[in-house]
């Protein structure tokens, strides 16, 4: 699991309550060419030991740069290879310099109601994390789009915790 930093710029938003006022026209002068930096958190698992990284793809959205922190306090700078928004996956790289221990796949479809599982994060940008529970239910529809097919878990997940991996008991 690793924790994943990330900094994008943005504009500023008009507030809603100054829409259609006077104060828009304003608002707008002032922040002409003013970009605000926004920090972000999230999680991740390395896939492949050359560094290739999974996370969720609004974890890295717009980021003009994204730092992944590794378990040992090291920091890589990671490009985003690929993003998908419908799935909400990113792929990151980063240039490790030795092969990096890449976490194994398990079969989501072998896991079972009532199965324990472990959830690895990085919530609220505090550090690596790992909480318990069980899967309390599967094929959850939440409106997400055609692949609506989630695993509801009791285990905690806090802001943060996106993008990183949910374990099953073999640690697959």
């Amino acid at each position: 699991m690793v924790n994943i930093a990330v900094t994008s710029e943005q504009r500023a938003e008009i507030p809603p309550e100054l829409r259609g006022t006077p104060f828009e026209r304003y608002f707008r002068d002032r922040q002409r060419n003013r970009r605000q930096e926004v920090m972000g958190a999230g999680s991740g698992f390395v896939i492949d030991p050359a560094g290739y990284i999974v996370t969720s793809n609004h974890v890295v959205g717009n980021a003009s740069k994204v730092v992944v922190a590794l378990q040992d306090g090291s920091e890589l700078t990671a490009r985003v290879v690929g993003t998908d928004e419908l799935t909400d996956l990113a792929l990151l790289k980063v240039e490790p310099r030795a092969p990096m221990v890449a976490v194994p796949w398990g079969s989501s479809s072998a896991a079972r109601v009532g199965s324990w599982v472990l959830a690895a994060g990085n919530p609220f940008g505090l550090g690596g994390t790992v909480t318990a529970g069980i899967i309390s239910a599967r094929g959850r529809e939440i409106g997400a789009g055609p692949f609506d097919d989630f695993i509801q878990t009791d285990a905690a997940i806090n802001p943060g915790n996106s993008g990183g991996p949910l374990f099953n008991p073999a640690g697959r």
